[in-house]
């Protein structure tokens, strides 16, 4: 666990201009289901993008693609 006193520093500078007040306000579980869905996003356009030959994703690029689809995959076993 993180000392409170670098938390707030790594959070004051991931958000410019915010004091600490106001990150005291955030709605942390939905902040973070936005960046994992914004991460699902990029991958997925990653994905497109390669398979019309626009871009060779990269060796990280490569392995969250592989993610994505294990994860997906469960996700489908998981319903079944």
């Amino acid at each position: 666990m993180l000392p409170d006193a670098l938390w707030d520093a790594i959070l004051l500078r991931h958000f410019p201009g915010k004091t600490l007040e106001d990150l005291d306000k955030i709605d942390w579980p939905r902040l973070i289901r936005a960046w994992q869905t914004r991460e699902i996003l990029d991958v997925e356009n990653v994905r497109q993008a390669f398979l019309e030959g626009k871009i060779k994703p990269n060796a990280y690029e490569w392995r969250m693609i592989l993610r994505h689809d294990r994860l997906e995959a469960e996700g489908k076993a998981d319903q079944t």
